[in-house]
C-alpha cells in the first residue's frame, strides 16, 4: 500500500474546496510574505539584524509595530502566544508569588503560574445563561480579590475570549493601577482590535491601560501561524525584565520568514487595513441582516440587539458563535452539515454552539453566503417548510440541490446525535446537557497544593467514576480552546466527575497533560 507523505495528505483536504471559516485570518488568500519565503530562510548574520538583541532593520520593524498598537515597546514572537503568555507571566509574578488570574485563561497562562511556583487566586467570570459561554470579567470581582489578598503582584486576565466576548480593560486597569501592581491580558484573539475604530470593533487592551498584552497576528490579522506580539505600556514592569523572560522562552533561531509575516501585517495595516476594514465591517452588516429570520439557530450579538441581552461588556463582532441549543442538532452535527452541505469547515463545535471564525483575509462574498447556508439549515428545521431545492457549494459553484437531500441529513443527524435527547426545557437548552453542571459549577474552587507542587508530586491513574474528593495531579482541558477543566493541586468535586463523564463522550478534544495513554483515567496525587 503506497503510503502519502504531509504534502500529499494536505494537498488531499486542499483539494476538498472547503472554505475557512477559522483561523489562521490570511484565510490562506493574502499574503503579506514574499512568494518565495525560501530565499528569506535567514540566520542572525551582518545586516540581517538580531531579535533578541535587536538594533537595526528588526528595531525599526518593532518600533512601527508599536506605534499602530499604540504601545511603548513591543516585541515580535515567532514561538505564538503561548511564549507571549509564558515570558509576560514570569516578568510580572516573582518566584512563589501571588497573582489574581482569571480561571478561564488559556493553559499557557496556568504553565507560567506552574513555571513560577506562583499561588493563584482564581478570578471567576459568570457564564452567560442563553449560551454557557463565559461572561466579561466584572471589574467588582476584580476589585473584591484586590482587596482579598493585598499580596498579590498583578492580575492575568483573557480578553476578548475565544467566542469574542470582550471584559471592561479600562476600569480593570484603573484599579490595578490604584493597588499599584500591573495588568496582562491575553489579546490573543484581539490583534485586530483597536487599529480601526471606524469599523466598530472593541478597543484593544493596550489602548485602554493595560501594561502586558499578548496579541496572535495569525488568528485575526494576516500573519503566519506562531506570529504574534508582546506589547508593554507604562513603566509598571521593565522591558529589560520582559527580554529576558523572552530569551528563555523563545527560540535563539527565529524564523525570519515569520517575522517578515509580522512586518508585514504592519505595512498592510498601514497601506491597505483601512479599507479592508470597512469592507470587513460591511460584510458582517450584511451578514446580519441575512439571518434576522432566523426561527431556530441564532448567533450571538448578531441579527439583532442581543450584547444588551447579555451580561458581556463588549463583544468582538468578527466571531460568529451559531446557538443551536433551542434545536435537535448539537454543535457537532450543525459543524459536519455545514462541511457536509455547504463545503463550510468551522473552528470548533461545543454540546450547545459552533464557532466560526472571520478575519480580514476573507471574500467578504462568503459572508452572505454563509448566512444563507443558516437561513436554510434553519428553514429545513421547521417542518412546515417545503423548498424543493437549496443553493450549496459544489467544486467551487454554487448550484441549486435538491433540498430533499439536506432535509434529510438534518433529519438523521437530529435522531443520531447524542444530544438529541436534550430539548425544549431552557435549563437543558442552557447547558445543552442532561442533569449536568455548568463548567462554572463544576470547577473545582480548592486549590490544595500550587500547581508547581502538584506536577512533582507522585501520581496515580484513577478512573473518572472514582475521582471525588481526590487531588489532581495533571491538566485536563478540552481543545480548543486550551482552557483547564482541572488544574494540578485542586480537589475534585462530585460535579466535575459527572462534567468529565459527559465531556468524555462527547468531546473529541478532550486532552489530558499526562495521560493520553489511559483514556477515562486522571493522574491524581497518590498522598497530599
Amino acid at each position: 500500500m503506497k503510503k502519502h507523505n504531509l504534502k500529499d495528505q494536505l494537498d488531499q483536504y486542499l483539494n476538498q474546496q472547503y472554505y475557512p471559516m477559522h483561523m489562521p485570518g490570511h484565510k490562506r488568500r493574502v499574503a503579506v510574505v514574499p512568494e518565495c519565503v525560501l530565499r528569506y530562510d535567514l540566520t542572525e548574520v551582518s545586516g540581517t539584524d538580531d531579535l533578541h538583541h535587536a538594533s537595526g532593520i528588526l528595531k525599526d520593524a518593532m518600533a512601527r509595530t508599536s506605534a499602530l498598537h499604540g504601545a511603548d515597546r513591543s516585541w515580535y514572537l515567532v514561538n505564538g502566544s503561548t511564549c507571549g503568555n509564558l515570558a509576560g507571566v514570569s516578568a510580572i509574578v516573582p518566584y512563589d508569588g501571588e497573582l489574581i488570574v482569571a480561571r478561564n485563561c488559556h493553559r499557557s497562562v496556568f504553565h507560567a503560574i506552574e513555571l513560577r511556583h506562583a499561588h493563584p487566586h482564581w478570578l471567576w467570570p459568570s457564564m452567560d445563561p442563553a449560551t454557557g459561554i463565559f461572561d466579561s470579567i466584572r471589574p467588582e470581582a476584580v476589585e473584591a480579590l484586590l482587596d482579598e489578598y493585598p499580596e498579590s503582584r498583578a492580575v492575568v486576565l483573557t480578553s476578548p475570549s475565544y467566542e469574542g466576548v470582550v471584559s471592561d480593560i479600562r476600569r480593570i486597569a484603573d484599579l490595578c493601577h490604584l493597588h499599584g501592581i500591573p495588568l496582562m491580558v491575553d489579546e490573543a484573539h484581539g490583534a485586530h482590535l483597536g487599529l480601526m475604530p471606524e469599523a466598530g470593533f472593541p478597543d484593544s487592551a493596550t489602548r485602554q491601560g493595560a501594561d502586558i498584552s499578548v496579541q496572535s497576528a495569525h488568528k485575526t490579522l494576516l500573519g503566519m501561524t506562531q506570529t504574534a506580539y508582546l506589547h508593554l505600556r507604562g513603566e509598571r514592569v521593565s522591558e529589560s525584565v520582559i527580554e529576558e523572560k523572552l530569551s528563555i522562552f523563545e527560540s535563539s533561531s527565529p524564523s525570519y520568514p515569520l517575522m517578515l509575516s509580522l512586518a508585514g501585517c504592519t505595512e498592510w495595516m498601514e497601506q491597505e487595513g483601512r479599507q479592508c476594514f470597512m469592507d470587513w465591517a460591511a460584510a458582517l452588516r450584511a451578514f446580519d441582516e441575512t439571518i434576522r429570520s432566523l426561527r431556530h439557530l441564532r448567533v450571538l450579538c448578531h441579527g439583532e440587539d442581543t450584547v444588551n441581552a447579555h451580561a458581556f461588556y463588549a463583544f468582538d463582532q468578527s466571531k460568529l458563535v451559531i446557538d443551536c441549543s433551542a434545536t435537535r442538532l448539537s454543535g457537532y452535527a450543525l459543524m459536519d452539515l455545514l462541511r457536509m452541505y455547504f463545503h463550510y469547515e468551522l473552528e470548533m463545535a461545543q454540546p450547545g454552539y459552533a464557532l466560526a471564525m472571520t478575519g480580514p483575509g476573507d471574500d467578504f462574498a462568503e459572508l452572505p453566503r454563509f448566512a444563507e447556508a443558516l437561513r436554510m439549515i434553519d428553514q429545513v428545521l421547521d417542518e412546515d417548510e417545503n423548498a424543493d431545492s437549496v443553493r450549496t457549494l459544489v467544486d467551487g459553484t454554487w448550484t441549486d440541490v435538491d433540498m430533499s437531500a439536506l432535509r434529510e441529513a438534518v433529519r438523521r443527524k437530529c435522531a443520531t446525535d447524542t444530544m438529541a435527547e436534550v430539548r425544549n426545557s431552557a435549563e437543558s437548552a442552557r447547558l445543552a446537557m442532561v442533569d449536568i453542571p455548568s463548567l462554572q459549577e463544576a470547577t473545582p474552587k480548592e486549590m490544595v497544593q500550587t500547581p508547581c507542587e502538584a506536577v512533582e508530586a507522585a501520581v496515580e491513574m484513577v478512573p473518572v467514576a472514582a475521582l471525588q474528593g481526590r487531588v489532581s495531579g495533571e491538566y485536563v482541558y478540552s481543545y480548543p480552546p486550551g482552557i483547564p477543566l482541572l488544574v494540578p493541586g485542586e480537589r475534585i468535586t462530585e460535579a466535575m466527575v459527572r462534567y468529565l463523564q459527559q465531556a468524555d463522550k462527547r468531546y473529541d478534544e478532550l486532552r489530558y497533560s499526562r495521560s493520553e495513554a489511559v483514556p477515562g483515567r486522571v493522574a491524581c496525587l497518590t498522598q497530599v
